[in-house]
């Protein structure tokens, strides 16, 4: 062995190459690591949370934080905690468990739920705040004073039972109902059943776009091992009203930042494209990489969603 070989510290004598690939090898297992136990990115592609989550958002959920502890140290070293009313969660879907859903939890097991004229009352009591927003139609903008009302835009809250909200989907029923002779819309929720909370949900199709209970729900205790979960685009978002209480066991996380926030095509308005092969995600890349500068939402990126 030469007096070169000699003095060439440990491990350089194994070659460049091997040494590279222990770096990338160590570099998935970390990545890996992190998006199964710690956290994972997802984007905001419908307006469903709009103004609270933007379409073209970026999040990072924190996936531990809903975790069942298995012994007290756990919970002593990491922030895991049970989910709350108010938190904005990431779960899978209960029809499609391979697509992931952004909502708000509204409610817990045992809370009971209703609806009235658009305004969420959860054991009786309203909720609601700038989170919440509805969308009024032409005839109803016009009708509101002192205040600058863009039309078809989702306006915040808070509502409280005196300021209008817009014609809820009942009363567009009813009247569709009497104009054109059709049947009565339904009074009775299907998710109320509890024979069809036992059901396997995959494959099942939510209520349709004009959900007789989307506006208004009878007193509704939400069942065990169940929350209720509803967009913030109250008037644009398929949520527990259309499909039913969420398990607990689909909870994914929640998110904890917008680390970046892009508008597709330009505008708020546009929905993303859910990359559904390859190609569709290196035009997500090539589209983000060329309008990068002028279609960020500076403003929003590194914000904290409430």
């Amino acid at each position: 062995m030469s007096d070169d070989a000699k003095l060439l510290p440990p491990g350089a004598a194994k070659g460049a190459w091997r040494d590279n690939a222990e770096v990338v090898c160590f570099a998935v297992l970390l990545i890996v690591f992190f998006k199964t136990f710690v956290g994972q990115q997802f984007t905001i592609p419908t307006a469903s949370m709009r103004n609270t989550l933007m379409i073209g958002d970026h999040l990072l959920a924190n996936k531990f934080i809903f975790a069942t502890p298995q012994w007290s140290w756990e919970e002593r070293l990491f922030p895991m905690r049970g989910v709350r009313r108010g938190d904005i969660i990431v779960f899978r879907y209960p029809m499609n468990r391979d697509m992931d859903y952004v909502k708000r939890c509204v409610a817990l097991p045992g809370d009971t739920v209703e609806i009235r004229r658009k305004r969420l009352y959860v054991n009786g009591t309203l909720v609601t705040g700038p989170f919440e927003h509805h969308i009024l139609d032409e005839t109803e903008v016009a009708a509101v004073e002192g205040h600058r009302i863009l039309k078809g835009q989702p306006e915040p809250g808070p509502w409280p039972p005196e300021r209008m909200a817009g014609t809820t989907m009942q009363e567009r029923l009813a009247g569709a109902a009497k104009d054109l002779n059709l049947p009565v819309p339904p009074t009775v929720w299907p998710w109320s059943d509890p024979e069809n909370l036992r059901l396997d949900r995959q494959g099942m199709e939510p209520l349709d776009g004009h959900n007789p209970f989307r506006d208004d729900l009878a007193p509704t205790t939400v069942p065990p091992g169940h929350l209720f979960a509803m967009g913030d685009n109250r008037d644009n978002s398929q949520d527990s009203r259309y499909w039913g209480p969420v398990p607990l066991d689909h909870l994914r996380g929640r998110p904890f930042l917008v680390w970046w926030s892009f508008r597709e095509g330009g505008n708020d308005d546009s929905p993303a494209k859910v990359p559904e092969h390859p190609g569709d995600v290196v035009m997500n890349f090539v589209d983000g990489a060329r309008y990068f500068l002028v279609r960020t939402r500076w403003d929003r990126t590194g914000t904290i969603p409430r």
